[in-house]
């Protein structure tokens, strides 16, 4: 063979891989069409129209930029420029008010679709995820993108006007990049850095994933070589992680400088954090930021039986139940907060929680402990999360989860960074106040956990399918005529098809 022309062996080999990224690209198109196509579905059978407002301070911050009148909303009870919220999602918002009209149908529903897209990303990035962390198992990735294509709890989540789904989009796609080995050196650590920024301005608490990524982005790659046992990676390491850190910077220093400008001091994103953990500690909390009410369990009956009228007899028990603010608060007309700054209003609620911890330990204990239930499991002051099929898919997504880990254990060297990203994050949030959607940005983490419950087994099943098809296929040989030789033909061929006909 002319040493120009290719082994047949490695044209085949070619071809093969060829044939391979073309199924897997298949592949990921059908499961990101699966995936916002149900979102989309979602969104078009529980359309209509609130009585009660739906976008909270998100709106009213859009509405307030178009006016002119800044980034600012009503807060404890004085209006001026805030920091309530972290900048990115209310812009985004007031962009689309500016095309379709302040709080209009189409606005909304805009938003609504261009999350259903951010939805898809998730699911691309969780299965993008459980390739980079665990690539010589490749049925893992695809498992857990179909287990976040259906999660109804992210089915659900693109109808709200809420940053969840973007944050959860940037996180998991965040830590695909940095587990994966897409590109290496200055231009990962870069592209890592501005994504942290991104992140940091959808939602600042996030911040603790940060310290994981960095040392993903800097551990050297296994298996380890002599030069690197050698600790030679430290320098190039070190690099990395100071080109993240000023990308991360570069992203977020323009709103640390407004806030600085505004507020007359630094504030990190939000100055709303003293804020958020009064609402979760004092004599009258359950935890969270709302006190449930008799009659939301009535409302949560009155409703035709669809799927839109479930969506707005929900709506109508969420609205009816108390926030800690008009209980607290509003009945003395935030006279004690009065010619305070947004950082130091927050930091007076701060102070009181931190006295109400010390007097009371064993009410904060308690308080702990259920804020971890209602993380892992059911918010009880949120009336939807008392749905029958948010509790269902709640409760398979923790118990598979939880088994995947196990089933997972020769692993973990490879997931701690999910382990430790959401334990951290649990913990926080079990400290300090709970809601049902500070769960959503580290769900689609887990779900590779729980891929690994179920690949073995999905596996077990798809090889037996596949043995019992090729042995239907496989040709029969009669008895006798089965012996080659130089001097005998082969024995003619039967195939079972032929052999059942000829029975018949």
């Amino acid at each position: 063979m002319p040493a120009s022309q290719p082994h047949p062996n490695q044209e085949g080999g070619r071809n093969h891989r060829r044939q391979t990224r073309h199924r897997r690209l298949y592949g990921l198109v059908a499961l990101a069409l699966l995936a916002f196509l149900l979102r989309l579905g979602v969104v078009w059978a529980l359309s209509a129209t609130h009585s009660a407002p739906v976008t909270y301070e998100h709106g009213e911050i859009a509405e307030n930029l178009l006016a002119g009148r800044g980034f600012s909303t009503k807060l404890l009870g004085t209006f001026g420029p805030t920091s309530q919220q972290a900048p990115l999602y209310p812009a985004m918002l007031a962009g689309l008010y500016w095309l379709f009209g302040p709080g209009s149908g189409a606005a909304l529903l805009a938003m609504q679709v261009l999350q259903c897209a951010a939805g898809t990303v998730v699911v691309l990035a969780a299965a993008w995820l459980a390739w980079s962390l665990m690539p010589a198992t490749r049925t893992l990735g695809w498992i857990a993108g179909i287990g976040a294509a259906l999660y109804p709890t992210h089915l659900y989540m693109v109808t709200h006007i809420q940053v969840a789904v973007w944050s959860a989009a940037c996180l998991t796609l965040l830590l695909a990049l940095a587990a994966s080995g897409w590109t290496a050196g200055r231009v990962k650590a870069l592209s890592i850095g501005l994504l942290s920024g991104v992140l940091l301005l959808l939602d600042p608490i996030l911040v603790l994933a940060l310290p994981v990524v960095a040392v993903m982005l800097c551990l050297p790659p296994r298996p380890a070589s002599l030069e690197t046992r050698r600790c030679a990676w430290i320098v190039p390491s070190l690099g990395r992680l100071a080109i993240m850190t000023a990308a991360t910077l570069l992203v977020i220093s323009p709103w640390l400088w407004r806030n600085y400008r505004v507020h007359g001091e630094l504030v990190f994103i939000k100055s709303t954090f003293g804020y958020a953990f009064w609402q979760g500690n004092n004599p009258a909390s359950w935890g969270t930021d709302k006190i449930p009410k008799p009659s939301v369990k009535e409302l949560l009956q009155a409703h035709d039986g669809t799927l839109a009228g479930i969506d707005r007899a929900l709506w109508e028990a969420r609205h009816e139940t108390l926030y800690i603010d008009d209980v607290l608060l509003a009945p003395s007309g935030y006279r004690a907060f009065a010619g305070l700054s947004e950082p130091a209003r927050s930091r007076l609620l701060a102070a009181r929680a931190w006295r109400f911890i010390a007097s009371h330990p064993d009410r904060y204990a308690r308080l702990c402990a259920q804020r971890l239930r209602y993380f892992l499991l059911f918010d009880e002051t949120n009336p939807k999360a008392a749905n029958r099929l948010y509790r269902a898919a709640t409760v398979t997504w923790l118990v598979l989860a939880l088994v995947g880990l196990l089933a997972a254990r020769s692993h973990w060297r490879r997931l701690w960074p999910t382990m430790l990203i959401f334990g951290s994050l649990t913990v926080f949030h079990a400290l300090t106040i709970v809601s049902a959607r500070f769960r959503i940005p580290i769900e689609p983490m887990s779900f590779v956990w729980a891929a690994a419950a179920v690949t073995a087994p999905l596996e077990s099943i798809g090889a037996r399918i596949r043995n019992a098809w090729r042995a239907a296929r496989r040709p029969l040989v009669k008895p006798g005529h089965g012996l080659r030789g130089p001097h005998r033909k082969a024995a003619p061929r039967s195939t079972v098809a032929d052999v059942a006909g000829r029975v018949r």
